[in-house]
């Protein structure tokens, strides 16, 4: 399942809005879930470092990790040691 082909377009799947009373992390968080949920980011699939989700959204990299740590608290992450984050 490698290759950018079979990869989500991250920057079409998160929307984050700046001026929202909602969390930076919690708006990662939630359409994270939502495009796991929908079917858009299938299971088994890597998502992108938190250095470079962190880039292509304009964010800072903790706000990226704090979410991922937190998806894979709630069972949608999982971590694979040395390859990153993956959908559970």
């Amino acid at each position: 399942m490698s290759g950018p082909g079979m990869q989500p377009m991250w920057n079409q799947l998160i929307h984050l809005s700046f001026k929202s009373r909602v969390s930076l992390q919690a708006q990662i968080r939630e359409m994270l879930v939502n495009g796991i949920l929908d079917g858009h980011i299938p299971v088994g699939v890597p998502l992108p470092s938190t250095r470079l989700l962190a880039i292509q959204l304009g964010v800072a990299r903790n706000t990226v990790a704090l979410s991922y740590e937190l998806l894979v608290n709630e069972g949608y992450l999982v971590t694979k040691s040395r390859s990153g984050h993956f959908v559970n």
